[in-house]
């Protein structure tokens, strides 16, 4: 198997989350406090996984924690989520499941999210669960000490918890505020990626080393403990053989090694996952069985994968979303621990539009706006090696004297 619906959901968190995020706010006390509980959680580095299980299976849940005066991320996949309210603007209630073992027994707890009365509310339920499903409820002060069955937060005003689904509409029940997987649309491309890689790989067993040698080359060895007979060929014989042969043509050895159809079995991989691109809303060459196009430089390959970053546009933007209100809910919750002094939350999350461009090409671009005296040299030297104006400008002082000496007469103007 290929397993190319893990690599297309790897792929796909790898082009929403590689371009930097920009996490701003008004108060810089509230930016620091952000950016200290995201680095304590593992948020940069469990955001790829968590994206690409979201596009595998159609959406994931980050719910903020208060425990012991501390702020907690969980990042929990569409499986362990169900949605029980909605609004214009998302999921605005949900129940959370939590397997865990204790014991030596297996324990489920749900957790219900929502808001009654403008503030933020909580109800917990505790079962066993040693054959995998629900079975009897038992209090949940017995597992967690201290944490009630019901809780309010009458200082926060919204769940603590966002949502992330993919851009691509749920074709499959039209009234559903989940999303769908990424790959729902093409299983069926995906079987034939598997049929394909399978020949694939069986062209290399059955395309093995063979000979075809004359029966009185073959040699026989008796098993001791079975008596079976078995019959072979040393190839490692290197000592002269007595063979009694009519004719000499006998004892010559045929090769009968087939030919392997390497470059039929790539071209048929590459064109099936065009086909996969085309159905994900990617630009064709974006998934490829094989590198051989060359060295390209950023905007020959952006001006070709613009169907790609169209796509992943969208994503990004219902991203930002989620890092947004998650971070918009870390402050809530710091608020509401006393972590934080309570004041106005105001937030902005963007993903950079910047394009990653090869040096020679932007070294090309500004020599030609300077040259065509649509852009100044300063200008240009602050770009290039992204200093300030006035290191720029001593830059190119420097620049000037080292190409053009100071004649006799310059020294004395």
């Amino acid at each position: 198997m290929l397993n190319c619906a893990k690599v297309l959901c790897d792929n796909l968190a790898q082009l929403t989350f590689s371009n930097q995020v920009d996490i701003s706010s008004a108060n810089s006390a509230h930016y620091d406090f952000i950016m200290t509980v995201l680095q304590e959680n593992g948020f940069w580095s469990n955001m790829p996984s968590f994206l690409s299980k979201a596009y595998a299976l159609g959406g994931g849940a980050v719910k903020v924690l208060i425990s012991d005066k501390r702020i907690f991320l969980d990042y929990v996949d569409a499986l362990s989520f169900v949605p029980c309210g909605y609004s214009g603007r998302g999921i605005t209630e949900g129940i959370f499941e939590n397997r865990f073992a204790k014991g030596g027994h297996c324990y489920t707890l749900l957790e219900k999210h929502g808001i009654e009365n403008d503030h933020a509310v909580c109800d917990r339920a505790l079962f066993t669960s040693d054959n995998g499903t629900l079975e009897r409820q038992i209090p949940v002060s017995d597992m967690f000490p201290g944490l009630e069955e019901h809780s309010e937060y009458y200082r926060i005003s919204a769940p603590l918890f966002a949502y992330f689904r993919s851009a691509e509409a749920n074709n499959f029940d039209s009234d559903s505020v989940l999303g769908i997987s990424c790959f729902a649309n093409c299983i069926d491309t995906l079987q034939a990626l598997d049929v394909a890689f399978d020949s694939f790989s069986r062209e290399f067993v059955l395309g093995r080393k063979r000979i075809i040698v004359p029966s009185s080359c073959i040699r026989t060895i008796v098993d001791p403990d079975t008596g079976k007979i078995s019959r072979y060929f040393d190839s490692d014989d290197e000592v002269y053989q007595a063979l009694k042969c009519d004719e000499e043509r006998d004892l010559k050895i045929t090769d009968n090694t087939t030919e392997l159809r390497v470059t039929e079995h790539v071209d048929a991989l590459n064109s099936l996952l065009d086909i996969l691109c085309f159905q994900t809303g990617l630009s064709s060459g974006t998934l490829s069985f094989s590198s051989t196009s060359g060295v390209k430089t950023a905007e020959e390959i952006k001006s070709r994968e613009i169907r790609t970053e169209l796509t992943m546009q969208n994503n990004r933007n219902l991203a930002a979303e989620l890092i947004e209100t998650t971070c918009v809910n870390i402050l809530r919750a710091g608020m509401a621990a006393g972590l934080i002094p309570e004041e106005e939350i105001s937030v902005t999350v963007r993903f950079s539009d910047k394009q990653t461009i090869d040096t020679d090409t932007v070294i090309d671009r500004n020599i030609r706006l300077v040259e065509a005296g649509l852009k100044s040299p300063v200008t240009a030297i602050k770009e290039l090696y992204d200093c300030s104006e006035s290191e720029a400008e001593a830059e190119l002082r420097q620049g000037r004297l080292s190409l053009h000496p100071p004649s006799s007469a310059d020294s004395l103007m």
